[in-house]
């Protein structure tokens, strides 16, 4: 009976979250393909495409064996799109996007901007604050000439913090944003959802929970969910954040659907806490977040996540491959590459 019963739990468990890993390496058999890694067409409703932690870098991580960059990383987007089409997609960026402007250098003030043309090039849908990424929006936002630089730059239409301290002579990005999916597979009457994001950013040391640049995020957290959960039919918080303030997050904000952690030190494996799911972006923006969402006839919802190598089987897209090149000669021309 024990026996049978353990089964039980675990075939319900299976039902609701389906989890995968990705490892590459030479002394590994050869990787599948793009098409076979991303799988068949199991009926996902939307997906949430998600990374983080690019750090000012647009090229391929200095590794052993190199994976990430931007073509890669919006090769597997598009990639995504052209093989489930009936699979809406929304592309999330969850912090420490931007090279630590602390120092405001001519290097890095170039990196970030070449950065910020990028995500707003490509359309990343949400673009979270991290806490290293709040110094250089105080100059991004500054109110002088914002209208100008938010034509130039349509990023910062999408840009989200909940929790960043801001002066008068800035204008603060909202602290979260509503983005609306339409698909076939979402059942209701309108076949659309409007899917909440909420940004948010740890502190340097948690511990001691100061940090002038951030305010508390649980505080932050507890105000701003029930006001976006009014508005909107799925909830995410994306915190840039370790996995343990991300399954606190969780723990104390039952009304999110989803809470994404972008600072979670490679912990892959998902959590289910109540009806909120807590999945992690990888560090140095090496692997691709894809966590699918599926709704039934009642509309519960369930989810499938993976956490994929950017390695050599993910396709380059040629058009941000030759922006992330074109974009390095700019910094070795400069003289400010690293």
């Amino acid at each position: 009976m024990f026996k049978k019963t353990i089964c039980i739990l675990i075939a319900l468990a299976l039902t609701s979250v389906s989890v995968f890993s990705q490892a590459a390496g030479p002394e590994n058999a050869p990787p599948a393909s793009f098409e076979e890694r991303l799988g068949a067409d199991d009926g996902a409703a939307m997906a949430i495409l998600f990374g983080a932690n690019m750090r000012g870098l647009l090229d391929l991580c200095d590794c052993n064996y190199p994976r990430g960059g931007l073509g890669r990383r919006i090769g597997y987007v598009e990639g995504f799109k052209k093989k489930f089409k009936q699979t809406p997609v929304l592309h999330v960026e969850a912090g420490f996007f931007l090279a630590d402007s602390a120092t405001y250098t001519p290097a890095v003030m170039l990196q970030n901007e070449q950065i910020a043309r990028a995500l707003g090039r490509w359309n990343v849908d949400v673009v979270n604050f991290g806490r290293f990424d709040l110094l250089y929006a105080q100059k991004l936002l500054v109110r002088e000439g914002l209208d100008e630089r938010a034509a130039e730059l349509p990023v910062i239409k999408n840009l989200i913090t909940a929790n960043g301290v801001f002066g008068p002579e800035v204008a603060a990005p909202a602290p979260y944003i509503i983005k609306e999916v339409r698909g076939p597979r979402i059942k209701n009457k309108s076949k659309k959802l409007r899917v909440g994001f909420i940004g948010l950013a740890e502190p340097i040391k948690p511990a001691e929970g100061r940090d002038a640049t951030v305010t508390d995020l649980f505080e932050a957290a507890r105000r701003f969910v029930p006001e976006l959960r009014k508005k909107c039919d799925m909830l995410v918080i994306v915190a840039h954040s370790g996995h343990k303030a991300a399954l606190r997050l969780a723990e104390e904000n039952p009304q999110a659907d989803i809470v994404i952690a972008g600072n979670a030190e490679a912990m892959y494996k998902p959590r289910q806490i109540g009806n909120t799911m807590v999945v992690c972006a990888a560090p140095g923006n090496t692997q691709q977040g894809d966590l699918r969402v599926y709704i039934d006839e009642q509309g519960r919802k369930s989810y499938k996540f993976m956490s994929m190598n950017l390695d050599s089987t993910v396709p380059t897209d040629p058009a941000a491959g030759a922006y992330a090149e074109a974009a390095r000669l700019e910094r070795e021309l400069k003289g400010s590459n690293r």
